[in-house]
């Protein structure tokens, strides 16, 4: 018992000093010992290999760019987006253009607005400002004659069989298989129609008609050639119209006497017609129907050509309510010249079509983000263009307007449709913008990341490549074990 108290001193001496080493250390509980989760194998167990070390290199590369690239990313901001109502409480909206009608003088050229409110206000000056530029090359553009405009207007018409047989039916009664329903379209389909307006209990009718009927029967047959001015045979249909039956149509047309015989043209309206008012013979209404073609060019391959020398680029603003509505260009009288306004062309090509005030659009120009600016001005540099009468381009935009919340820069971004519009025949072209503001507004702010994330993010980029790469190390070594094992058998 001695001996142990001797060694007992030696060791645990009662000032915490060993006799052999110097100060004591006193050791953790073992109940502590035993929550380590981070045991240490001892390095005379512990086996390197070439594949260890290739695995570990990989290791530190992966993590490495892995890291860079986190920290770039931590470090730029990415803006982010969000969605509600339009806090922009202003009543007006400015509306900025510069548009070059392609055929239309400055002198014709008028500027209008309509708005869901019921405003329309046409041929706006205030803020306006028009520069004439000349056509290139030789062509200098003149008017359309009235051969080449009915040429031009009906040169792509189409009938079936059974239309054509309509079309060129007698109306003698309302009770034959035919609907009789339009006779401007039976005018519209023959470059000439002559029509013989009778009525039953007529005598002077009942004494005409056999003369009449010869006579429409040499014609549409094709036995009196009638010719053009160019030498061209027109197509000239010859019929009659009982006024008993159609009485509404003789109305429409004014006949007054029985019989009346007309030469109605294509495409005539209101009095667009000859009255014959010769002898009520064959050879007299032949010579009356040769002469009145033959005045006429009427397949000349009439095309579509400018018919002003000059274009007209107009500039400008206008102020316009906070509410869906239409800027268009058309074309109007001058005091010197009567234009037929039915037939002009606003074929035209856009340089700029944008909302909001200038200052706001110049600020827009230098600080908007790139994937903003091509939204602020989608139109810019593009033509739009109509090559037959009746047809007018269509534009339909929708706003939005959008808010930069870091640098405070407000801004319209437009999304653009487009179509051909065709009109009636008697209504007036025009190129029109149709737009339509969105009731919510788009907020654009900086997307920020959390110090964090990016801990997490590095934390997780370390564990997962040394992990991978730890598993990739045992399955290597497992296989090279086995693949030696295999060799020393067969050895």
């Amino acid at each position: 018992s001695s001996t142990l108290r001797s060694l007992a001193a030696r060791f645990f001496p009662p000032s915490g000093r060993s006799t052999v080493g110097g100060p004591l250390k006193m050791a953790p509980p073992r109940w502590v010992q035993n929550l380590d989760a981070f045991r240490s194998i001892p390095t005379d167990l512990a086996e390197s290999s070439a594949t260890g070390a290739v695995m570990t290199f990989a290791a530190v590369i992966t993590c490495s760019v892995l890291f860079m690239c986190e920290m770039s990313a931590f470090l730029t901001s990415k803006s982010r987006t969000d969605v509600m109502l339009d806090s922009n409480q202003d009543s007006m909206l400015r509306i900025n253009f510069d548009v070059t009608m392609l055929d239309m003088a400055c002198d014709h050229v008028t500027v209008g607005v309509w708005d869901a409110f019921g405003t329309e206000r046409m041929n706006i000056t205030k803020n306006i400002q028009k520069q004439r530029i000349d056509h290139k090359g030789k062509d200098k553009g003149h008017p359309y004659t009235e051969d080449e405009l009915i040429e031009l207007e009906f040169s792509n018409q189409n009938f079936t069989t059974e239309e054509m047989k309509e079309l060129d039916a007698d109306w003698s009664s309302s009770s034959d298989q035919f609907k009789h329903d339009n006779f401007q379209s039976v005018i519209d389909a023959h470059d000439f129609t002559f029509v013989n307006f009778y009525a039953d209990w007529c005598p002077h009718c009942r004494m005409f008609g056999p003369i009449w009927n010869q006579f429409e029967n040499r014609l549409n047959t094709g036995e009196v050639p009638i010719l053009d001015a160019d030498g061209v045979k027109a197509n000239v249909r010859v019929l009659k119209i009982n006024c008993v039956d159609f009485e509404e149509t003789c109305q429409e047309q004014r006949v007054q006497a029985f019989p009346s015989v007309r030469l109605y043209r294509r495409g005539a309206k209101d009095n667009g017609y000859s009255s014959y008012e010769g002898r009520r013979e064959i050879e007299s209404l032949s010579k009356f129907a040769k002469d009145e073609v033959g005045k006429r060019h009427m397949h000349t391959g009439a095309h579509y050509h400018e018919i002003f020398a000059e274009s007209c680029r107009i500039r400008g603003n206008v102020e316009v309510a906070r509410v869906p509505g239409t800027v268009h260009f058309q074309a109007a009288n001058a005091n010197d010249r009567t234009l037929n306004l039915a037939f002009t062309n606003v074929s035209h090509m856009i340089h700029s079509f944008t909302f909001g005030e200038e200052t706001s659009r110049l600020m827009s120009a230098v600080m908007l983000p790139q994937e903003y600016k091509r939204h602020v001005n989608p139109l810019e540099g593009r033509s739009f263009t109509v090559d037959k009468f009746h047809q007018a381009p269509h534009h339909f935009i929708k706003v939005v307007h959008t808010r930069f919340e870091r640098s405070g820069l407000r801004s319209y971004q437009q999304t653009h449709q487009w179509s051909v519009r065709t009109v009636q025949r008697k209504t007036i072209p025009q190129a029109k913008f149709s737009y339509d503001l969105s009731p919510v507004e788009v907020v654009v702010r900086k997307g920020d990341r959390r110090w964090y994330d990016f801990v997490t993010s590095v934390f997780a980029i370390i564990g997962g490549a040394f992990t991978v790469m730890s598993m990739t190390s045992g399955v290597l070594n497992f296989a090279s074990a086995q693949f030696k094992a295999s060799i020393n058998k067969l050895g």
